[in-house]
C-alpha cells in the first residue's frame, strides 16, 4: 500500500490564512507515519484533508497512485479504516454492536451483518485484547477500553492502512501504553500502515518510522522520525525550548522529551 500526498495545501473559505501548505510526503511500507504540531496548527485538518473529508485547495491525495477523488466511497473505505478522537456515541451500542458497524462498507444497502461478518468483529476484538468485553455497554466501559472499541471497529473493515486522531489523548499512563502497544504490534504482525495525530513527541520517536512536523505558517517537514524530531525543530514549532534525552533502563531504553521553562 502506498499513500501520497503532493502539494497539498488548505485554506478555509472563509479565512484568508493558509492553514496548509505545499505538504508532501510518501509512505510505502508497514509501520507507523505521526503527524505533530502545536495546537491550532492544522494536524485534524490534515487528516481530513488526506483521506477526502475536507478538499485540498491545492494538491492532492494518492492511494497506490490514484488520485483518490476518482475513488467510489467503498473503494477508498475498503482500504482506510478511520479512528476519530473517542466520544462516547449518542446511542447506546454494545461492544460487539459498535464493531460491527465497521463492516458497513462491505455489506449491500439494507443488508444485516452474516456469520462471517460477526467472526471478523470477534477476531478484531481479539487482536486488540477486548474480546472479553464483547457484550458490555459502551458507556460501561472505560475510556481506554473505549478507543480500543474504535480501533477494532477500523479494522473490521479490513483495511491496508489505518488513520487515528489522537489515539492516546485523554488517557491515563497505563492506557496510553496500551494503545500504543496494540497500534505497534497490528503494523508488525499484520503488516498494516497507520497514520496518527499526536501531541507526544516521545510517543512518536518510540513507535513512528516516519514523523511529519506541523511548523508555523502552515509549512511542514517529512522524514524519519529521529531526523524529524530534533530539539531545534520541536523548538520552531512549539515555541518553546526542548530538550530530548535518552534513559536507559534494564528492559529497554527509551527517549523522553521535555519542554524546558527558562
Amino acid at each position: 500500500m502506498k499513500f501520497e500526498v503532493k502539494n497539498g495545501g488548505f485554506r478555509y473559505h472563509h479565512g484568508r490564512r493558509q492553514v496548509l501548505e505545499n505538504v508532501n510526503l510518501v509512505f510505502d511500507e508497514p509501520g507507523i507515519l505521526s503527524i505533530l504540531g502545536a495546537n491550532g496548527a492544522g494536524k485534524t485538518t490534515l487528516l481530513k484533508c488526506m483521506m477526502g473529508l475536507l478538499h485540498w485547495t491545492e494538491g492532492g491525495s494518492f492511494l497506490d497512485d490514484k488520485d483518490i477523488r476518482t475513488m467510489s466511497h467503498r473503494e477508498f473505505w475498503s482500504q482506510v479504516g478511520y479512528v476519530p478522537q473517542a466520544k462516547m456515541p449518542s446511542f447506546i451500542y454494545t461492544v460487539r454492536e459498535m464493531v460491527v458497524l465497521g463492516r458497513g462498507v462491505h455489506l449491500g444497502e439494507l443488508a444485516q451483518p452474516g456469520k462471517k461478518d460477526w467472526e471478523i468483529v470477534d477476531r478484531c476484538l481479539d487482536t486488540v485484547g477486548i474480546l472479553h468485553l464483547r457484550d458490555k455497554l459502551c458507556n460501561e466501559i472505560s475510556g481506554g477500553e473505549y478507543q480500543l472499541v474504535l480501533i477494532a471497529r477500523a479494522l473490521a473493515a479490513e483495511p491496508k492502512l489505518l488513520v487515528l486522531d489522537e489515539p492516546e489523548s485523554n488517557l491515563d499512563f497505563r492506557n496510553q501504553m496500551i494503545v500504543l502497544r496494540v497500534l505497534r504490534n497490528l503494523c508488525e504482525e499484520q503488516k498494516l500502515s497507520a497514520i496518527i495525530n499526536t501531541h507526544y513527541p516521545d510517543h512518536a520517536l518510540d513507535i513512528s518510522k516516519k514523523s511529519l512536523l506541523l511548523m508555523p505558517g502552515g509549512e511542514t517537514v517529512f522524514g524519519d522520525t529521529a531526523d524529524i524530531i530534533r530539539e531545534d525543530r520541536l523548538e520552531q514549532a512549539f515555541g518553546i525550548p526542548v530538550r530530548i534525552r535518552k534513559i536507559e533502563l534494564p528492559e529497554r531504553d527509551y527517549t523522553c522529551v521535555m519542554a524546558v521553562d527558562r
